[in-house]
């Protein structure tokens, strides 16, 4: 496990290339690999499992790259999801907008995590790892 398995590849891959124009800027990518590394998974990082750090740290850089409002994403729409659950019917047609739990019982860094899919699924990884009692 490494810091150097979540690569521009990986990256471009699970965001369909969205952010391949933020991800080929080397110096940037990297300084935030190591930043989003120290602030979210170096607590865990002797007893987290490969694959599940190397997703966590890709999905936490695709999830900061969504969040960036100063640079347009390469192909579709925004990733966020942000705002109150609301309905709107017109005829038969029924339509839901911010389906997303809601937000106001949502402790501090899991309400920034949660404005966007990839944020989403980092907070569903990290839940999924359940570190092995020490026994003496």
């Amino acid at each position: 496990m490494a810091i150097a398995d979540v690569t521009k590849s990986y990256v471009d891959v699970m965001t369909n290339s969205k952010y391949a124009t933020r991800t080929s800027d080397s110096v940037e990518f990297e300084a935030l690999k190591s930043q989003l590394s120290d602030a979210y998974l170096s607590g865990k990082t002797s007893r987290l499992p490969d694959r599940k750090y190397t997703r966590g740290l890709a999905l936490l850089v695709a999830h900061h790259y969504a969040l960036d409002d100063t640079q347009e994403p390469d192909a579709g729409g925004p990733d966020t999801s942000v705002g109150a659950i609301t309905t709107e019917k017109v005829g038969d047609l029924t339509q839901v907008r911010g389906a997303q739990p809601y937000l106001g019982t949502v402790p501090g860094t899991k309400l920034w995590l949660l404005q966007t899919k990839y944020g989403t699924e980092f907070v569903y990884l990290m839940k999924t790892f359940k570190p092995t009692p020490l026994v003496l």
